[in-house]
């Protein structure tokens, strides 16, 4: 995709010591990746490359705010991220990305490298296991108030209502032969 291709480094030529090169990441961006859990966002992109004789190390650090789905009320809200990993990149007969977490193969050759797979990767990795929207400053959630009564309505409190009866009387049997 076009939109990528602004993620390409080149260094090939460059000399063996530190790059620093800046990025920014924009609903465009996660819209070129299908079934992505970040809808949009605005993120900043810092990529420190060291070339190296050998190999290159990719230090990706990634931080702002994503758009995603509250797993409560499933209104879409933003999380701010900041996530960062080193990549070491070394030289082979082919180009292989799914070699290790922190390690890929790039054919010998080749003199340029598109990161956008390890940003999307990596404000993923930022995101919270458990997405909510954040209460606000007096304690209430930020979630929609329509979907929570819609959730409260349908919250049971005491497990004997929602117990199928039958059950009880086998629970007493059980309980009885314990004696």
């Amino acid at each position: 995709m076009k939109l990528l291709s602004q993620y390409t480094v080149p260094f090939n030529g460059l000399d063996n010591k530190d790059y620093d090169f800046d990025f920014t990441v924009s609903d465009e961006f996660f819209a070129c990746f299908e079934n992505s859990e970040i809808k949009g966002g605005d993120v900043d992109v810092k990529l420190i490359l060291t070339k190296k004789t050998h190999s290159l190390e990719l230090d990706i650090s990634v931080s702002g705010k994503v758009r995603i789905e509250c797993d409560r009320c499933l209104d879409e809200y933003y999380e701010d991220i900041d996530f960062s990993n080193k990549i070491m990149v070394e030289f082979g007969e082919e180009t292989n990305f799914d070699t290790d977490d922190d390690f890929v193969l790039l054919k010998k050759g080749e003199n340029e490298i598109n990161i956008s797979q390890f940003i999307y990767e990596f404000c993923h990795f930022a995101l919270p296991f458990t997405r909510y929207h954040h209460d606000d400053e007096n304690g209430n959630s930020g979630c929609n108030p329509e979907m929570l009564a819609i959730l409260d309505k349908h919250r049971t409190t005491n497990k004997q209502e929602t117990a199928d009866p039958r059950w009880a009387k086998l629970t007493e049997i059980k309980n009885n032969n314990v004696k």
